[in-house]
């Protein structure tokens, strides 16, 4: 008698339906693993604007940096201009790395402007805020006790801040 070598359909099917299940997994964690990623690279490019504003304020004594921001405040989308006087002639960023306390950096990872800063205490005191992909409960108490945190979480659906 003659035997034939070889799988059956259905042990054919059982093998993709797995191969299948396999890399949906793999691919869900990827995507968890790249939103994780650009939490980090968020946090520590605002920690850089940070360090960028505190040498801004050590030599002019403002956190408001002059003739930036929405229409010339040094508040609003940190990354975000328009070349018009009347809105965002030049953003805070562009401002902080054309006078060399930043450096050059890729800003917003977001398809939308991101970053934010506002201004307390006669321009004495800051808020730099972001929305996080996955932000912690901790990330959303704390920016509602920063700066103008609570209308920036509010309005503008912020999740992270930090600020001095």
């Amino acid at each position: 008698m003659k035997t034939q070598r070889g799988f059956t359909l259905i042990e054919l099917l059982v093998v993709i339906a797995i191969i299948g299940i396999l890399a949906s997994v793999i691919l869900a964690s990827l995507d968890s693993a790249r939103a994780k990623a650009q939490d980090v690279k968020m946090k520590s490019e605002l920690v850089s604007i940070q360090t960028a504003l505190e040498m801004y304020y050590d030599q002019y004594g403002t956190f408001q940096v002059a003739n930036a921001g929405w229409r010339n405040t040094g508040e609003g989308w940190l990354n975000y201009q328009d070349g018009d006087p009347s809105s965002y002639q030049i953003g805070v960023t562009p401002a902080l790395t054309n006078a060399g306390f930043l450096g050059s950096m890729t800003l917003d990872p977001l398809p939308y402007p991101n970053y934010m800063i506002y201004l307390c205490n006669n321009n004495q005191q800051y808020s730099l805020s972001a929305t996080l992909n996955n932000p912690s409960a901790a990330d959303i108490a704390h920016i509602q006790t920063t700066c103008q945190g609570g209308s920036t979480y509010g309005v503008y659906h912020k999740n992270y801040a930090i600020g001095n």
